[in-house]
């Protein structure tokens, strides 16, 4: 069972790896407990298990860094939410609903915030940064 977890870790490092290659990914920097992903022309937030559909800034005069500071300013409403997660249920949500089917097996299903419009696919299981919000 050791070694199978051991396969297990490694196969998803060589995907995350693969996944970085593929999205053109140079580097990596962390700004207030955050990871972004710095690429030629964008800087990308990593806020995982939750999609939020405004997290790529792009890089202006090859300055990755204010680029990171603008896009988490603008990630304030989801880091200082106090999320009011609701099953998806409307037609409309139907493409979000079946990017988890198969692989949460016992959760939830995907979620959307009330407030922030903020989704969490399998329900919220990793704590965001916390920012100026009490849990």
């Amino acid at each position: 069972m050791q070694d199978q977890l051991q396969k297990l870790v490694r196969a998803v490092a060589d995907l995350e790896k693969a996944s970085r290659q593929a999205l053109g990914v140079l580097e990596t920097i962390e700004y207030r407990d955050i990871v972004f992903y710095v690429t030629k022309r964008f800087v990308i937030a990593d806020v995982t298990p939750i999609a939020y559909f405004d997290l790529v800034e792009r890089i202006h005069a090859s300055d990755a860094a204010t680029a990171v500071v603008c896009l988490y300013d603008r990630l304030a409403p989801l880091l200082t939410c106090r999320h009011k997660w609701t099953r998806l249920k409307r037609e409309s949500d139907a493409s979000i609903r079946s990017m988890s089917k198969g692989w949460m097996a016992g959760s939830d299903g995907p979620q959307v915030c009330r407030a922030c419009t903020a989704y969490a696919l399998g329900g919220p299981t990793v704590p965001l940064p916390v920012v100026g919000r009490q849990n």
